[in-house]
């Protein structure tokens, strides 16, 4: 499962649009449709999107043996790690790094600054991949849309899910993926008990692996300091404790 997802985004007085996974949707009034009607300024934004490497703090460009970067903090460009000054595309189109019938990527790429608001981390969608089959999942307050795609067969289907549940199974049967915690505010009966089982699990299960990593960092201690052996002691049958926990959660 992948949350927090970076996407194309526009937004105007009316509605606001974003793209997901090579589809665009519009979200108006918390109601969610599929469009294929999208500004000019959201286009260059999926167009950056999908040709440029974005990372967290800076956005990449690799163009033959040359790396471009974008610095998103500084506000500044760097061709093969030196900051350059005056105009990137003018700069690598005469230095040859970037050929004349690659100058519209390259204005893209100079645009940044002026497109770097049109992007957005969507907090409400959820994605699930395997092999050839995507879902995505969009919670908007109470109600759940599915959008399905098949990269095999290049079907696509967008839908409102009767239920949170109905979607879950969705994507079960679809992916073999558990979207229980993703759901979990909005999954009814039996879902709802083996979901809140499910994130008590994963939580007890982080809670070990915390107490592993401490337990590491007494590895390298002096075991004939009698703190050190306690501590060691007292942290091996926590990892015990929330163990049988986690065993008792899965009968």
């Amino acid at each position: 499962m992948k949350t927090n997802i970076l996407s194309p985004f526009f937004k105007d007085k009316n509605s606001s649009t974003f793209y997901i996974n090579g589809r665009t949707f519009e979200l108006n009034n918390d109601i969610l449709t599929e469009t294929e009607h999208i500004s000019n300024t959201l286009k260059n934004a999926i167009n950056a999107f999908e040709s440029f490497e974005f990372l967290t703090n800076k956005i990449n460009w690799y163009n033959g043996s040359s790396q471009f970067e974008y610095l998103i903090k500084e506000n500044i460009f760097k061709v093969n790690g030196i900051e350059i000054n005056g105009s990137f595309t003018n700069h690598v189109l005469q230095a040859g790094l970037v050929r004349y019938n690659n100058k519209n990527k390259s204005d893209l790429f100079e645009s940044l600054p002026n497109l770097i608001e049109n992007f957005i981390v969507l907090d409400f969608v959820a994605s699930f991949n395997n092999k050839n089959i995507n879902v995505d999942l969009f919670k908007i307050n109470e109600s759940v849309y599915v959008s399905r795609f098949n990269s095999e067969t290049k079907i696509a289907r967008f839908f409102k899910a009767d239920s949170a549940n109905t979607a879950l199974n969705i994507v079960s049967e679809e992916t073999k993926l558990d979207a229980s915690s993703f759901l979990l505010d909005l999954l009814e009966g039996e879902s709802k008990t083996i979901a809140d089982i499910n994130a008590k699990i994963e939580s007890y299960e982080d809670i070990v692996s915390f107490l592993k990593d401490q337990r590491g960092l007494l590895a390298e201690a002096d075991k004939s300091i009698s703190e050190i052996k306690a501590a060691d002691i007292l942290i091996t049958k926590e990892i015990l404790d929330w163990k049988n926990k986690i065993a008792e959660l899965k009968k």
